[in-house]
């Protein structure tokens, strides 16, 4: 047993999840452990939590972490139980959490749901999983149902707080940012499909899925295409689907971000991956050339981090036309291209600073018939000292220009561009030129502080140039 490969070496076109909170000691799951977790893997599930409640059931997944590869433990006492709790089950949950394959405290909180002990040992018994979770440098995995106000007072009064998941979030918008900004993250279950979760899934809708992980809670709580039955961590892929078509994405989109989010949180290793020289988003197969860019525009991601959606973009070298090549598939490159309704060249820095690698693949797509799109800054020009659109017309099916201001002033200021203050006169060329010799292209603007995106709209319309205001995510705030 070992850590996750690393993400670069998992098929990047597959949803790959992880479950991050199941019961696999539960006795509804014994007569078929081993068939269940293949099913598992078959669904994409590259990594199962199994969640101790008691002493015995922390015992219990500890020796299912020993035996299955892709299991892990939480060790814990879930609230319930908290009235049976002795010293020495104390004593051994501190052993239990040094074993290597132990990622959480866990599950324990609050539940003002049933309060089957009184409220302040169950909260003195939260207080000590909290202290056993700094003292081993564990996340701490909380169950709080009808007690998120009541946990997250606790969470606030603490000097130091360990990380923290609410396992099955099932609270209002104000209670999920009260805990975000407490540094907690959200984990969702098969509830989240039900016909009657509509508010709960408005909520799941606002939320930033750089902090949000799914799970089942297995064989509890199985999502709507298997209601009634026994649940189990192949059906997780459900609650993806479902937090996908929320967030209007694909379901390997959000499988890549919750994977990452929990393989960071439970230190399940597998992303210390290369950056990614092909990345999909939704149906598009994005290409990145290049870190070099002609702008430092003051709300680009590249000065928050150096992914997006759960892709490392910052390329430790620049990729040749042949290794962008391999990157597609190769020889199969038909075969991968056909899975995408697009092909995009964009990436962590401006492509056509890359004018000829961008080319001589853009060539190899074209004799593919795919449909290829540029995503640029329309500096290219500048850049190469000449215009550079008649040969992108050969190359490209449309042209997206990122342009974020309406006159050249607010661009100098906006975007920094190293050309001065001659770039907004030149990118407007290059927007008319495009239109001219490509055909379609849009004008796009960041909704960011700063960014006049009605005004924007109004420059690219009279351009002749379609217009998309795309929404700005401030990484920070994840």
């Amino acid at each position: 047993p070992g850590p996750l490969r690393p993400m670069s070496s998992l098929d990047p076109f597959r949803p790959l999840l992880i479950d991050t909170h199941a019961h696999l000691d539960d006795p509804r799951l014994a007569g078929d452990l081993e068939a269940c977790l293949e099913r598992a893997r078959s669904a994409g599930v590259v990594a199962v939590v199994t969640v101790g409640t008691d002493l015995a059931s922390s015992e219990r997944a500890v020796k299912l972490a020993s035996r299955f590869c892709e299991v892990y433990a939480a060790v814990g006492v879930h609230p319930h139980e908290a009235g049976s709790v002795e010293t020495a089950h104390l004593q051994r949950l501190a052993e239990l959490a040094r074993e290597p394959k132990v990622v959480a405290i866990g599950e324990t909180g609050l539940d003002f749901h049933r309060e089957l002990a009184p409220r302040p040992v169950v909260e003195t018994l939260f207080r000590r999983h909290l202290e056993l979770a700094l003292e081993s440098d564990l996340p701490v995995i909380v169950h709080s149902r009808r007690a998120q106000a009541r946990v997250l007072d606790l969470l606030e009064a603490l000097p130091r707080r360990p990380r923290v998941v609410l396992h099955s979030f099932d609270a209002s918008l104000e209670t999920a940012q009260r805990a975000l900004a407490l540094g907690c993250h959200l984990s969702f279950t098969g509830v989240l499909t039900f016909p009657n979760a509509k508010s709960l899934r408005e909520v799941a809708r606002q939320l930033p899925l750089e902090r949000l992980f799914v799970e089942t809670d297995c064989p509890y709580l199985a999502p709507q295409p298997y209601r009634g039955r026994r649940n189990e961590p192949a059906y997780v892929v459900a609650v993806a689907e479902t937090l996908a078509e929320l967030h209007g994405l694909h379901v390997r989109d959000v499988a890549r971000i919750t994977t990452l989010n929990a393989s960071r949180f439970f230190g399940l290793g597998g992303t210390d991956e290369p950056g990614a020289v092909t990345y999909p988003i939704r149906n598009s197969l994005y290409l990145n050339l290049t870190n070099r860019c002609t702008n430092a525009c003051s709300f680009c991601i590249r000065f928050q981090t150096d992914r997006l959606l759960g892709h490392r973009l910052k390329l430790d070298h620049e990729p040749s036309a042949e290794e962008v090549i391999a990157a597609l598939g190769g020889e199969r490159a038909r075969e991968v291209l056909s899975q995408f309704e697009e092909v995009v060249f964009c990436g962590f820095g401006e492509p056509t600073v890359r004018l000829g690698v961008l080319l001589e693949v853009a060539g190899l797509l074209r004799s593919l018939r795919v449909r290829v799109r540029l995503d640029t800054n329309g500096t290219g020009n500048l850049f190469h000292g000449r215009s550079i659109v008649p040969e992108l017309a050969q190359a490209v099916d449309e042209v997206s220009v990122s342009l974020n201001a309406a006159s050249a002033e607010e661009y100098t200021t906006l975007c920094q561009p190293r050309f001065g203050d001659s770039t907004f006169a030149a990118v407007l060329e290059f927007i008319r030129e495009a239109k001219r010799r490509v055909g379609r292209v849009t004008v796009t603007a960041v909704e960011a502080p700063g960014v006049d995106v009605a005004a924007v709209g109004r420059l690219a319309r009279g351009l002749g140039a379609e217009f998309r205001a795309r929404a700005y995510v401030s990484v920070r705030r994840c």
